[in-house]
């Protein structure tokens, strides 16, 4: 079953009656701008003019520009998706968990940190906690789905899945959360359906009470961000950046240097990524926090100590197989890094 199959209700169907009761309050005012970020205070009383044309209780959730896990997941539940509400005012506020925002059908404008992001149909934007943003979604065929989840929650699944990806590991984790202008991700997926299909599936699950219900959606989750990354690593607009191309060609680089980090040398991506050694150098302290040595010898690091775990393996083929050809030069690195010597790891 594909994600149209779950979703053939919503995507075919009109405004519903909350959607409905804010299209004509926006046309109603069309010189309030209501499609453009505000806070609360400026637009209070377009929220009471909802209420009083017969919203739902859902209107109470608009008067809060700051939502805490505690409150807003209930029954011990790591994962929440909503429809969002078209042509709700775009109200700028926050929270202090993660929200996925998945553009189904139609576009929409992220407004982030008073920065814009435009989306279109197959694109995914992952915004960090604790983050001022509001969605304008002015359109009836505009159909966005919104992922929220646990902070725990969220990188148990993302960044467990780049477990095994170090340095890009770090570049993603310092894009959300060290970054004071533009802390979020955007994936271009041109509307994969394999990654859509995951995100119907989860929001299939979502609206069912049944046994496990937890359980499964943390695992639909894990299957998603698993599925995202493999297809569309590459395809991630990173805002530091400035455009499509340089973000790809970083993410390339970091994949690169994990790949290759045994016999890499600066000299090398200099030359293949078309930069200076210099603006390798910042490029790389810039998006994982380290220098180029200090990367290549965490991951030589970390390689020596899943190895050392084998007993079969002598300390010079350790060594050989982390790019050192002298067994006691690797001593003297892994000694000086986990201070003790492999010998002493090893037991």
């Amino acid at each position: 079953m594909t994600f149209n199959d779950y979703f053939h209700v919503e995507l075919n169907t009109a405004l519903t009656g909350r959607e409905l009761i804010f299209k004509e309050i926006f046309h109603k005012h069309p010189d309030r701008s209501l499609d453009c970020p505000h806070n609360l205070d400026e637009t209070r009383d377009i929220l009471e003019e909802a209420q009083e044309s017969g919203l739902d209780s859902f209107a109470e959730l608009l008067f809060y520009t700051h939502l805490s896990e505690s409150s807003f997941f209930q029954n011990g539940s790591d994962t929440e998706l909503y429809q969002h509400c078209r042509y709700l005012p775009a109200i700028c506020h926050s929270h202090d968990f993660f929200e996925i925002v998945c553009v189904v059908n139609g576009c929409c404008t992220n407004y982030i940190k008073n920065q814009s992001l435009s989306m279109k149909k197959g694109d995914i934007c992952i915004i960090a906690p604790e983050v001022s943003h509001a969605i304008s979604a002015f359109s009836d065929e505009c159909f966005i789905c919104n992922i929220l989840l646990r902070t725990s929650t969220f990188e148990k699944a993302f960044f467990g899945t780049l477990e095994e990806n170090d340095i890009l590991s770090d570049f993603f984790a310092r894009s959300l959360y060290h970054s004071p202008s533009h802390p979020y991700l955007c994936f271009q997926t041109g509307y994969d359906t394999e990654v859509f299909n995951y995100i119907g599936y989860a929001y299939h699950e979502f609206n069912r009470n049944r046994q496990y219900k937890n359980r499964m959606l943390n695992s639909i989750i894990n299957a998603l961000f698993i599925t995202l990354l493999r297809n569309h690593g590459n395809n991630v607009i990173m805002p530091e950046t400035g455009s499509t191309k340089k973000s790809e060609n970083l993410v390339f680089m970091l994949k690169y240097i994990q790949e290759h980090f045994n016999t890499v040398s600066l000299a090398e991506l200099s030359g293949f990524f078309n930069y200076s050694e210099r603006q390798i150098q910042r490029i790389i302290k810039d998006s994982t926090g380290l220098g180029f040595s200090e990367n290549i010898l965490r991951l030589k690091m970390k390689k020596a100590g899943k190895l050392l775990k084998n007993p079969d393996l002598t300390i010079a083929t350790v060594a050989e197989k982390t790019g050192y050809s002298d067994p006691g030069t690797f001593r003297q690195a892994f000694k000086k890094y986990y201070g003790m010597t492999p010998k002493e790891y090893r037991q």
